[in-house]
């Protein structure tokens, strides 16, 4: 039992700590820089500052995500796997999660595009593994998107209740 409160209270402040480092890193995206001015074809357009380190943070973000539900649902499987006997029924979500995880990353990789886009000052990207990598997160932030709200509405709906 005090193993698990110290479990509870390490996530709690590790979800505290990156909280605060999105509200600043927010902040500056929406708060500071917005004197820089980029010409593009004759137009005079806003560019802010913070822009990379707002995608560089989103993109953090999604890793660790990624990395704490593959880590958690190998460790949780292993756990799972010792702990119960043949005729037992195991339980618990970690091995959907994890299965879900991986198919969204490999459907993801595949939906990908390779095909070069230009910048807002004009240049042309053409480094496959960056554009492969940028549409690979943006693909697995709206999945988990999507089944986080469909989750948040089936759990206040009652339906992840246990049954007696």
């Amino acid at each position: 039992m005090e193993n698990e409160n110290k479990q509870i209270k390490a996530s709690k402040w590790a979800l505290a700590i990156l909280f605060v480092l999105s509200a600043v890193v927010l902040v500056l995206f929406f708060g500071v820089g917005f004197g820089n001015k980029t010409y593009l074809n004759g137009k005079n357009l806003t560019d802010p500052q913070f822009t990379g380190l707002l995608l560089i943070w989103l993109y953090s973000l999604v890793g660790i995500c990624i990395l704490s539900v593959l880590g958690f649902g190998i460790v949780a499987g292993i756990r799972n796997l010792k702990t119960k006997t043949t005729g037992q029924r195991r339980t618990g979500f970690a091995g959907w999660v994890f299965i879900f995880t991986f198919v969204l990353l490999v459907v993801s990789y595949f939906l990908s595009s390779a095909k070069p886009i230009r910048k807002g000052d004009g240049e042309l990207v053409k480094i496959v593994w960056q554009l492969q990598i940028s549409d690979v997160c943006l693909y697995t932030i709206y999945a988990l998107v999507v089944v986080s709200i469909l989750c948040s509405i089936l759990s206040m709906l009652g339906v992840f209740k246990a049954r007696k």
